[in-house]
């Protein structure tokens, strides 16, 4: 199979694969902190624009556990000309944490719900469905076909047409002899 259509395969066909699995799998974390997590109320701490995409602003927080002690965590919020307000040092939020695994938290409202799930995974099955039918219905390089016998049968040879004998000279004939 030639690396192109390797490349190709990876793209429309892996990478969508990737992406459903890493959506179910937010699903089940969502589900799992609502069956098992517990509540604990966190503070914004600094919030500073991404490096990478100036669009997004990172908000760094922490949360404090019953023991005291403190989690920090951080998420990506998208800066927006109609949102008078966005996060800012010393807001509250409220986290879902795993009372066995403190670091598996989620901030409440940024759940992943089913009809999200089920959307973005339908979304994708139809995009690579898509693009297997365009693979499938995509011409095949073939060699070009030749019409007729090689070339090499019609060429003459030149050395052997300067050594035969001149051609043949008509009589010329006077004008009304016919």
């Amino acid at each position: 199979m030639p690396l192109n259509a390797i490349l190709i395969l990876m793209f429309f066909i892996g990478v969508p694969l990737v992406m459903m699995v890493q959506m179910w799998r937010q699903y089940q974390f969502t589900q799992r902190l609502q069956e098992h997590g517990l509540h604990a109320r966190g503070k914004v701490l600094r919030v500073r624009t991404s490096w990478l995409n100036s669009k997004y602003r990172i908000v760094e927080y922490v949360f404090f556990l019953p023991d005291g002690s403190e989690i920090a965590g951080e998420y990506k919020e998208q800066r927006s000309l109609f949102r008078s307000h966005g996060s800012s040092p010393g807001d509250l939020l409220e986290v879902l944490y795993l009372p066995d695994n403190p670091h598996l938290h989620q901030r409440v409202g940024s759940e992943m719900g089913l009809l999200g799930t089920l959307t973005g995974i339908f979304g994708l099955v139809v995009f690579t469905a898509l693009a297997l039918i365009m693979m499938m219905n995509a011409p095949a390089k073939q060699a070009p076909q030749t019409r007729g016998p090689p070339p090499s049968n019609k060429l003459r040879n030149y050395d052997e047409a300067s050594h035969s004998r001149p051609p043949a000279t008509r009589p010329q004939r006077q004008l009304g002899a016919y």
